[in-house]
């Protein structure tokens, strides 16, 4: 694969515009207006504290994951041979790539902490459903590990799942990253202001350079040989 160099500086471009748009404070407005709304709403309409309190579990994360991950296997069991084995490859890099990003967020010079802690009399489900333990806060919140990992899911189903997927993954993507945003323990641009332009910037540099295929490359032949060892390459 070669170079696609305008991808790669078109993603490189809108990952800097998200962020320094951020930075230079022109989503404030939109950061209030999305919190109070979801907030307000915690004591106005009957059981959504409950519900913003249940998706807000742990265990509710790791069941999203699995999720995700079904997707992937899925898709790896329809196909056979030398596919099922790059497959596997694809999600050990989508592996790699989250945990990279999520340390380059842990990195930023960047502390942030969530609405429910700057806004002293925001409503905190945790205080109104103590019976479920819920995340509501965060102290240094920018950008969300949460929305980091949707994001990095939905760039690879973008560039490497069947059409078809999208249908399901993206809509799916959109509800689960918006949890936390709806707790309080986000704002909203933690996720399209933080998480998304790592995610672009990561999508350049797998995608729109040869850097991806020549680490499928690097992997395929060990995966195949786990994948016969396992008897699962069909």
């Amino acid at each position: 694969m070669r170079w696609d160099f305008k991808g790669w500086a078109v993603l490189q471009v809108l990952a800097l515009l998200l962020f320094f748009s951020w930075w230079s404070g022109h989503w404030q407005q939109l950061d209030d207006a999305v919190f109070w709304w979801f907030n307000s709403r915690l004591i106005t309409v009957p059981g959504f504290a409950e519900l913003v309190a249940f998706v807000n579990q742990r265990w509710i994360d790791g069941a999203v994951a699995l999720l995700m991950v079904g997707f992937v296997f899925r898709y790896a069991w329809l196909a056979s041979g030398f596919e099922r084995a790059r497959i596997c490859c694809l999600l050990l890099i989508m592996a790699g790539s989250f945990s990279l990003q999520a340390a380059v967020g842990k990195v930023l010079p960047i502390k942030r902490a969530s609405p429910t802690l700057i806004h002293a009399q925001a409503e905190r489900v945790s205080q109104l459903v103590p019976d479920i333990k819920a995340k509501d806060a965060s102290g240094d919140a920018f950008p969300s590990d949460h929305g980091i990992g949707f994001a990095t899911f939905l760039l690879f189903a973008c560039y490497r799942f069947p059409r078809h997927y999208l249908y399901a993954v993206g809509p799916l993507v959109l509800i689960m990253a918006m949890p936390r945003v709806m707790s309080g323990a986000h704002w909203f641009t933690d996720f399209i202001c933080g998480s998304i332009p790592l995610a672009l910037i990561t999508g350049a540099w797998l995608f729109h350079t040869p850097l991806a295929h020549r680490l499928t490359e690097a992997m395929i032949a060990p995966v195949e040989k786990l994948l016969l060892r396992w008897r699962l390459q069909g």
